[in-house]
């Protein structure tokens, strides 16, 4: 286990961005045959109620910027003041440049900030914090941006019952600074590669590269079916969902009392235990397989906005959260666990930040889709318009 311990950590203010149109389970009743009885029993169950789908053209990068946007606002800061951007995803806008340096550019902030992308999927928001206490530490960094966004929708296809349902799109902003009083944050870290497979997209790069032909495309991009009549397709998220589980009441307990120990604390000592939003079920299990009281583990946020990977646990502090942090020092463990396999936990003290809730997107009118940006490849490439 990686651990490590911060002296001078503090989370500033947090933002959280959804887009506008929201998906209900009771609207997507082909996925149970039909059944509303049955629909209402996963609902209770698993906890999937609804959740927030990005339209057209809208990517992670947009929500998170929007969220930065409305940090800065909010908190009244100056973005010249950022000295180092971090953008988590799954689903950046490019290959190459990192999208963080693209964001650095539309967020205004100084040309003398670094800027970098972290491919990290559902532990993302504590591998920010972790990597961004690291700045803060050394001294590299007094003031970091950490931006941690998702679009998984994109990343599925909506005729797969066992994972369009579930996930959802989110953009986030927390601002990580240094702080002149002792301010320890605690974090343990974790990976098992062996576990890979069981949560992939095995094609799109290096390994499985994107064919040069229509054909050989087409054959990458076809159906494969599982024993059950599953459609999976290899460019998009393929997963073991008893795997995942499997791995996640195995390994995620005894990790969060290891950093209880590490840290000195116990249950008792912590005010909110704030996990990935993966389901009720999974949520429930590990709170009372750690010792706590599950009252104390908020579910809702997966509930209403379905599964955010990297961005659902700043996505719970604004949701769940906002009005019990924002009225005084709340100790928190916030752990995230998923794709990798691997799990990342940080207990730390919350005093008094900016929340800004759960706010949904506004499309810029300067917004350009993804045809607009096609036709200015061709005219940047070939001097003429599409």
């Amino acid at each position: 286990m990686a651990q490590s311990t911060f002296q001078h950590l503090a989370i500033k203010g947090v933002s959280t961005v959804v887009p506008a149109d929201e998906i209900r389970l009771q609207d997507e009743l082909h996925y149970f045959g039909g059944d509303a009885k049955k629909a209402a029993r996963v609902t209770k169950i698993v906890g999937i109620d609804r959740r927030r789908i990005a339209p057209h053209g809208v990517t992670a990068a947009d929500l998170c910027q929007q969220a930065a946007e409305n940090l800065f606002t909010g908190m009244g800061i100056d973005p010249a003041s950022i000295d180092a951007l971090i953008f988590i995803s799954q689903g950046p806008d490019h290959f190459m440049p990192a999208t963080a340096c693209i964001l650095q550019h539309k967020l205004g902030l100084s040309k003398a900030c670094a800027a970098f992308d972290v491919n990290q999927g559902c532990t993302g928001f504590v591998y920010g914090l972790w990597l961004a206490g690291s700045l803060i530490e050394s001294r590299a960094c007094s003031r970091v941006l950490l931006l941690v966004g998702e679009g998984v929708s994109r990343l599925v296809k909506a005729d797969n019952r066992i994972i369009a349902p579930i996930f959802g799109d989110c953009g986030t902003a927390a601002l990580v600074e240094y702080c002149g009083q002792p301010s320890p944050a605690w974090f343990e870290l974790g990976t098992d590669g062996s576990g890979a497979e069981a949560l992939m997209i095995p094609a799109g790069l290096g390994r499985l590269p994107l064919p040069d032909t229509a054909a050989e495309y087409e054959t990458l991009c076809r159906v494969l079916r599982d024993p059950q009549g599953t459609p999976w397709r290899l460019i998009r998220t393929c997963m073991d969902g008893g795997a995942v589980f499997d791995f996640t009441l195995s390994v995620v307990p005894e990790h969060l009392r290891s950093l209880l120990g590490y840290a000195g604390k116990q249950p008792d000592d912590i005010d909110w235990l704030v996990l990935h939003q993966a389901n009720k079920q999974i949520i429930q299990a590990i709170a009372e397989k750690s010792g706590f009281d599950p009252a104390k583990a908020p579910w809702s946020t997966f509930s209403e906005y379905g599964n955010q990977a990297g961005a659902s646990i700043p996505s719970t502090l604004c949701h769940m959260l906002a009005g019990e942090l924002t009225a005084g020092p709340k100790t928190l463990l916030l752990s995230g666990y998923g794709v990798g396999l691997s799990w990342a936990s940080v207990v730390l003290t919350m005093n008094a930040p900016w929340i800004s809730g759960v706010r949904d997107y506004v499309m810029p009118p300067n917004h350009q889709t993804p045809e607009q940006f096609y036709a200015h490849w061709v005219e940047k490439i070939t001097g003429r318009e599409t």
